[in-house]
């Protein structure tokens, strides 16, 4: 699930985010930076939000990873895109980040 925030941060991304209680990760294969926030002490289930900025705001694109893919060089997941759980996460996250909206 996406949304986009037309304003600017005055804070740079990952402290933000830290704020909201998220922790950058980098995925050396795909090289790519992401963030994540466990739900238990294990690495799943947990929600893994991409984040991407440009001249037309900051885009948020969240989703629930429930468990590791099952077979070796696999990519895809049990995910949920648009569940209450995710909706709910959405609606937390803009609740911290809007303090940092210029």
């Amino acid at each position: 699930m996406k949304f986009t925030l037309q304003n600017k941060l005055s804070h740079n991304t990952e402290y933000v985010m830290r704020k909201a209680g998220y922790t950058y990760i980098f995925d050396k294969i795909s090289q790519h930076g992401s963030f994540v926030h466990r739900l238990t002490a294990e690495r799943y289930p947990r929600f893994h939000l991409y984040i991407t900025e440009n001249e037309q705001g900051t885009t948020f694109d969240l989703h629930l990873d429930q468990a590791r893919s099952r077979y070796q060089g696999q990519k895809a997941h049990r995910a949920d895109y648009e569940s209450e759980e995710v909706k709910a996460e959405l609606a937390r996250i803009y609740y911290v980040i809007k303090e940092f909206l210029i």
